[in-house]
């Protein structure tokens, strides 16, 4: 660099420019057009002008005319980059202390005032539609519905992705096709709901011997049903039975042993088993009409060798569903697969074929599992009339008429609608049905077809915010109580408000600064809260690409084994939940000097065995280099191929997600560095030829070095000082302000000694998925609030959540 002072005191010199205050007069384009036009032309106009645009990013034709948001977002960028010293670039002409001093102070003023007049969405109507989870949630919550094995989403198509989130308005697109679906899924959830009628009678099925299906044959000596494999060997209480007829709550009991769990003769490799363990059997709810998509583990318990054991399980089940049991831990594999295997051993080589039907395993010889009995009894419920019908028909007279009718469409429209519905858009939907009935006779069909209506409305797809006609034009308008209740309610539930919500709406009370953080505190607490430590963090974290690239089952048994993806994806979650529910720091995510695991993943990471059934907290022990998210299985993997690391990959996931500072995407004709799946040991300088392509180097100076530093994780997660290749893993790096990190813990130190900065990127990332919007350069002022807040009460995380709560930006349209 030309500028002779260390690019540290420069960096702070910027800094301070940029947070002063400026008392100037207001800047005209004469400023601009004197002092910035210059500046990016002589600095920044080669990369980023008609001839090339690096990072999809033009300056040459830039101006100050705010009414095109692109001009606001890339002047915030450039400011942004000149703060952060990224840019220009080291190898590049430089420019002097006074005209980055000059620009700096001038680009903030622009933007300062470009805010102030631009804080508002005046006169646009802010319009989001739920996406499927939301869609979900809100009728779970709407009719009180138990949506266990019931997803009349199944065949919407998928929500895009925008920023990362999917429940940004831009990305949720409305089709023709989806309207379709909306209405069928509607029927579907209308005729759950609405059960009108005395409560159904409960019936129970007893299946013994050979009424018991799928298990198998009886023995010939009188021994009831025989199992001999797990997965795909159950067995149902008749054969003819498809499900119960209606939903609802029932017991299914299980009478079951084993016999020969270690006395056999075969060999264990063949059997694929581990007699060690005491037996188990598994439940699981599953309708033989759908097939391998509609089947749900309930659970598995343990059961003992030669004496009867009885198992009692309580499940909800959906009409066409049934429960089954199978062998848990037994011989694993199909029939077939295990006899032709194991049968060559012990018969003649002319009797193979038997293996198809394999005598010797029906005549005692091998392990079993031995149904006695099973029964199906139900459906039993809490309350009848359930509590989403009796909730819009409770009071039904014996014969509802016309204005029954009308009346408790109106009180279904609040609650769908989520505000109280206004007179001229709820008549159509009222006629709808008071015609059919008129027409029919029929009122519970009508009162149906007039909801099934409702739920595809706009009303309740769609999550609207008009701005009110009494509000001045460049006046940010402030969301009524139901707005905000419900903007509140997706935001932490992904769903709609409950009732006390709605109550405090319907008094004008949720915009008091009191009651509104109460209910942040009740609505964080409440198991609804749930959704948003999965939705977000999910999101936030990518966890959700967890298992999109895995493993291979041969070189990687284990992970198939223990179920390791989903205990991966589990301890970030926790960690996540602790955080917010203990009120944490959130610089814990960095320096977590603590996990949560179960035996299994204790296990792969090389820790000690966990004793208690599930996750525990485990404190870190000392050089373990797990502290954190870096250290978590869950990120590891994610960023890997399935096969080696991805440095890259795993360099990018750290500055987008850590630091705020994600890289362009590369240029179309750069070829990606390819990952060294041959062993080979030369990544670091594979990727240091890559950086010598001017293009290329200008982000993977940033990137590399982190991606790196990662290297002694291998592709799940396990530390490791060697590549397989035997030689020694580098994992020092240098960033290109001259900071300097060894291995994972070095980069651990590098967030934690910028606390401000990842705290700015989860906040920006907060009030990204809390709007369900893009954030753009006005909302600035909020975001430096919030971080500069947030530090004074040492960055917690549950204090986080009100700041962003209590934001202008989210209390106003």
């Amino acid at each position: 660099m030309i500028i002779p002072m260390r690019r540290s005191s420069w960096l702070t010199l910027l800094l301070l420019i940029a947070i002063l205050p400026s008392k100037h007069i207001r800047c005209d384009d004469r400023e601009f057009i004197e002092t910035v036009r210059p500046f990016l032309r002589t600095y920044c106009i080669r990369c980023h002008g008609p001839a090339e645009q690096h990072g999809d990013r033009r300056f040459d034709t830039l101006s100050l005319d705010f009414s095109n948001a692109q001009n606001g977002e890339l002047l915030q960028d450039i400011l942004d980059q000149l703060n952060l010293g990224e840019m220009p670039p080291d190898d590049e002409h430089q420019p002097t202390t006074n005209e980055i001093k000059a620009t700096v102070a001038l680009l903030t003023r622009i933007l300062d005032d470009a805010r102030e007049a631009s804080r508002s969405n005046a006169g646009k109507v802010v319009l989001r539609r739920l996406n499927r989870t939301e869609y979900l949630n809100t009728v779970r919550d709407l009719f009180d519905l138990n949506m266990t094995d019931f997803d009349p989403t199944v065949t919407f198509p998928m929500d895009n992705v925008v920023d990362g989130f999917d429940n940004i308005g831009e990305g949720l697109l409305t089709s023709d096709f989806l309207l379709a679906q909306y209405l069928e899924a509607a029927e579907q959830i209308v005729n759950k709901a609405i059960r009108p009628g005395p409560q159904p009678k409960i019936t129970h099925i007893i299946a013994d011997g050979a009424q018991i299906h799928g298990g198998g044959i009886s023995d010939q000596r009188g021994f009831t049903r025989a199992l001999v494999r797990d997965q795909s060997t159950r067995a149902y209480v008749k054969q003819k039975f498809r499900g119960v007829e209606e939903d609802g709550e029932y017991i299914f009991r299980v009478r079951a042993y084993t016999v020969r769990w270690r006395d056999h003769r075969y060999n264990l490799d063949e059997l694929d088993y581990d007699p060690a363990e005491e037996p188990r059997i598994r439940v699981l709810a599953v309708s033989r009409s759908l097939g391998a998509v509609a089947t749900r583990v309930i659970g598995e318990h343990e059961i003992r060798d030669s004496e009867p054991v009885d198992v009692e399980v309580r499940g909800f089940l959906h009409k066409g569903y049934e429960f089954a049991v199978e062998w848990a831990n037994g011989p694993r594999g199909s029939q077939k697969r295990i006899m032709r295997k194991v049968f060559p051993h012990y018969l003649p080589e002319d009797t193979v074929l038997l293996a198809r039907n394999p005598v010797e395993m029906y005549l005692g010889s091998a392990p079993e599992l031995r149904l006695h009995r099973l029964e199906l009894e139900g459906p039993h419920y809490q309350e009848w009339p359930l509590p989403g019908f009796a909730r819009f028909f409770g009071d039904a007279p014996r014969h509802p008429n016309a204005g029954y009718l009308r009346e408790s469409l109106r009180r279904f429209a609040t609650h769908a609608f989520r505000r109280p519905p206004d007179d001229e858009r709820l008549e159509p939907y009222l006629q709808l049905g008071i015609n059919r009935f008129k027409k029919t006779g029929d009122f519970w069909n009508s009162a149906k077809f007039a909801m099934r209506a409702i739920l595809a409305s706009p009303s309740f797809l769609y999550l609207v915010e008009p701005q009110p006609p009494d509000v001045a034009e460049q006046q940010p308008a402030r969301l009524n109580g139901f707005e905000l209740a419900s903007r509140l309610s997706y935001f932490l539930w992904s769903s709609m408000p409950d009732q006390e919500l709605f109550e405090i709406a319907a008094k004008g009370q949720l915009h008091q600064a009191d009651v509104l953080a109460n209910q942040v505190e009740r609505m964080l607490d409440d198991n609804k809260s749930q959704a948003f430590v999965r939705n977000f963090a999910g999101q936030w974290l990518q966890l959700r690409k967890l298992g999109e690239m895995p493993p291979d089952p041969e070189a990687d048994p284990d992970y198939y084994a223990h179920n390791l993806e989903s205990a991966m994806r589990e301890e970030t979650i926790l960690l996540f939940k602790h955080l917010l529910t203990n009120n944490e720091s959130v610089i814990r995510f960095v320096d977590a000097d603590y996990t949560f695991v179960n035996d299994a993943l204790a296990r792969h990471y090389g820790m000690e065995p966990i004793e208690e059934p599930g996750f525990q907290r485990v404190a870190l022990a000392t050089g373990l280099s797990r502290g954190g998210l870096l250290g978590h299985g869950s990120v590891l993997t994610l960023t890997s191929n399935g096969v080696e690391t991805q440095p890259v990959t795993r360099g990018v996931w750290v500055l987008e997600n850590l630091l705020g500072t994600p890289p362009s995407p590369p240029p179309p004709d750069v070829q990606p560095v390819e990952p060294d799946i041959r062993g080979v040991t030369t990544i670091r300088e594979l990727m240091a030829k890559h950086r010598t392509i001017q293009t290329c180097n200008e982000c993977h100076r940033k990137i590399d070095p982190i991606g790196l530093a990662l290297e002694n994780f291998d592709h799940l997660g396990r530390f490791r000082t060697r590549y397989s290749g035997q030689s020694l893993i580098d994992p020092s790096g240098e960033m290109p302000d001259g900071s300097q990190f060894n291995g994972a813990d070095g980069i651990r130190d590098y967030l934690r000694a910028r606390p401000q900065q990842f705290t700015r990127c989860l906040t920006e990332k907060l009030l990204n998925y809390a709007l369900g919007r893009r954030l753009a350069f006005t909302d600035r002022h909020d975001i430096d609030h919030i971080v500069t807040e947030s530090a004074k009460s040492g960055y917690r995380f549950r204090d986080l959540v009100h700041l962003i709560v209590s934001s202008p930006n989210f209390r106003t349209r």
